[in-house]
């Protein structure tokens, strides 16, 4: 499709480039990025979401409106590599101890409702849409998928993340981005079953094996399940002793890991897609195996920026697809399939988290935060549509009805507490008497992060133990840092440190202190340390540029903590008031008072045995008359 809005002057400057198709490339990239950044700008103004701004940016310049960008294959490449280490962030943040404790009634509730969900949309799909059963079930698998990074900056912003509704949100957000890598995961098949194919299946059972279609299906299945299995028990065994040996001499060692860790997500990738899944699913593994190790939140964060930028490439070129007049032949579908989307999803989620021991109130906002269809959902779309499952028709209805259910959600959070507050009259589920989801109270320890993926439930935080004293944050364990440590040890002030030596973290961990790996610069590092919670953080670092970055960090992590540093100079003392640390400790000046009172002492000292020493001899006594 043409439009008067084409400018004939831009494929010209393309071709002209020297570079040819390299400048082409880099010349896409540049409209996307900046149509996206002058898009999200104006929704964050307006107080929206900035993930679909992107998309929005994405259909303006695609080749179906301005037609700055022709052929969306160009980044298509880089839109996949962004949903690898999206896969692979979700996976290293996946905290298996959260779901150890106290988390069964939110696992019931996420499982539930998103198989409840797929198996109510999939037939409605099928009789909106008119589509058949494998693209159904693949679009009601995929709208399943709620957004966590909405519902997460909707309770960030409103300060609820640790009320009750908070708690369960992250938690049916894990499950359902676990439930994401199974999707993917069983896509191939899907494929098969719709007659696109399954390219991914291993050569030995392909086509050409000679095998019947379900000889085939179930091979791949078996050789598949066996080499993901082969992975996972290679990872756990051998990733931990390779990232020691990478970090041996302490030198550099932050840049290594994040090195050798992006190498090893791209290799898993490479070997699930060779065994008939997903790239996305070797990168999850990765991930998760990664996660058990010391690094796994140094290493979140390193990815985070990058992951960040790929991700806006990603779901701009989602928006290249949307064809304006698909959207406007297809206005009823679109508009009856968000109400049914987001009024079936509500209710779902909704009558799970009632049914599992919630309260009225806090069931109805669970299912208004999370009643749209997610970032995963494009994911899994396009996906999809890749593997020739959704025609290009179907994928811009789907994607225009998640799109457009992300738009509403934020709008919609005074009208979810109104409503919340009339549901509050609601009795509890009368089969449950006791129920761990109205008695949930305080944090659940460490921190919860942002981004377009789970927020990391932080393990290794901060004691959760109560103390007169509060909870404090000690960054750096070099001689400062070391005792101030042992004193609050003494005093029974719960304490956890942050250390950038490998070595001196799995020292002091098998000593038993609360300590984890990672750059007190790096806001996933301590969100896990649980830097919202604690009182106080003590930098003791010797490197005054770091201190000054990670004071900045601090502060607007947490306005209210209380941040205590030390420096070399005066100077770099009143930056750091400026950056937001309320107490500094120059050592230039603490040198000088310190020599100041042992030079005063020490001279008094002297001054006293110089004056015993020159002061003179009483004279002796005079002896009396003797009596005559």
């Amino acid at each position: 499709m043409t439009t008067n809005f084409e400018p004939t002057w831009w494929p010209v400057l393309a071709e002209s480039n020297p570079h040819g198709e390299g400048a082409g490339l880099v010349l896409d990239l540049m409209v996307i990025l900046a149509t996206a950044a002058a898009v999200a700008t104006i929704f964050r103004r307006l107080k929206l979401e900035t993930i679909p701004g992107y998309i929005i940016a994405g259909a303006m310049v695609g080749p179906h409106a301005l037609g700055l960008i022709k052929d969306p294959e160009n980044i298509t490449q880089i839109s996949g590599l962004a949903t690898i280490l999206l896969m692979f962030g979700i996976g290293l943040m996946l905290e298996v101890d959260a779901l150890r404790s106290g988390m069964v009634p939110i696992l019931v509730i996420g499982t539930a409702s998103t198989v409840a969900f797929t198996a109510v949309a999939w037939p409605g799909a099928m009789l909106l849409g008119g589509w058949s059963a494998p693209v159904a079930l693949t679009v009601a698998m995929a709208w399943a998928m709620s957004s966590t990074a909405v519902a997460l900056r909707i309770m960030y912003d409103r300060r609820e993340l640790r009320q009750i509704h908070g708690r369960i949100c992250l938690g049916v957000a894990i499950v359902q981005d676990l439930a994401a890598v199974i999707v993917l995961a069983v896509l191939p098949p899907i494929a098969s079953w719709a007659g696109a194919g399954m390219e991914g299946a291993v050569g030995a059972v392909g086509k050409d094996s000679g095998l019947s279609a379900p000889v085939r299906l179930v091979g791949s299945a078996a050789l598949g399940i066996g080499g993901v299995s082969a992975l996972l028990v290679a990872g756990r065994v051998v990733l931990p002793r390779v990232l020691r040996e990478v970090v041996k001499d302490g030198q550099g060692s932050s840049e290594l890991v994040l090195i050798v860790s992006s190498a090893i997500a791209l290799a898993a990738a490479l070997a699930t897609g060779y065994l008939g899944f997903s790239p996305e699913l070797g990168a999850f593994l990765a991930g998760f195996m990664l996660g058990f190790t010391p690094f796994r939140h140094q290493l979140a964060g390193q990815v985070a920026p990058v992951r960040d930028l790929l991700m806006a490439v990603f779901l701009t070129s989602v928006g290249l697809a949307i064809d304006g007049r698909i959207l406007l032949e297809n206005w009823w579908q679109i508009g009856l399939g968000v109400a049914g989307l987001m009024v079936l999803k509500g209710v779902v989620l909704a009558a799970a988290s009632w049914a599992a021991g919630a309260t009225g109130a806090v069931s109805t906002l669970v299912g208004f935060y999370l009643f749209n269809a997610g970032e995963f959902a494009l994911v899994i779309l396009g996906a999809a549509g890749e593997q020739g499952i959704l025609s290009p028709g179907v994928s811009a209805v789907a994607v225009s009805i998640a799109v457009i259910s992300l738009v509403l959600t934020p709008l919609l959070v005074g009208v979810a507490h109104r409503v919340s507050g009339r549901a509050g009259r609601i009795a509890p589920a009368p089969w449950l008497r006791v129920s761990a989801l109205r008695d949930l109270h305080g944090p659940a320890g460490g921190g919860a992060g942002g981004g377009g993926g789970v927020g990391g439930v932080g393990g290794g935080g901060v004691g959760a133990e109560a103390s007169p004293f509060g909870r404090v944050i000690i960054a750096g364990f070099g001689p400062i840092g070391a005792n101030l440590a042992e004193r609050f040890r003494r005093l029974g002030v719960p304490h956890t440190i942050i250390e950038l030596n490998p070595a001196t973290v799995r020292r002091q961990t098998r000593l038993g202190r609360s300590i984890i790996y990672g750059d007190v610069t790096n806001p996933e590092v301590l969100e896990s340390a649980g830097v919202r919670e604690a009182d106080a953080i003590i930098l003791t670092i010797p490197d005054e540029e770091a201190m000054l970055r990670a004071c900045e960090v601090i502060r607007n992590l947490s306005p209210r903590i209380f941040i205590a540093v030390r420096t070399n100079f005066l100077s770099r003392a009143i930056m750091a008031r400026d950056k937001g640390a309320d107490h500094v400790t120059v050592e230039e000046m603490e040198t000088a008072q310190a020599m100041e009172r042992e030079v005063v002492a020490a001279i008094r000292d002297r001054a006293g045995e110089r004056a015993a020493t020159a002061a003179p001899s009483p004279p002796p006594a005079e002896p009396q008359a003797a009596a005559t």
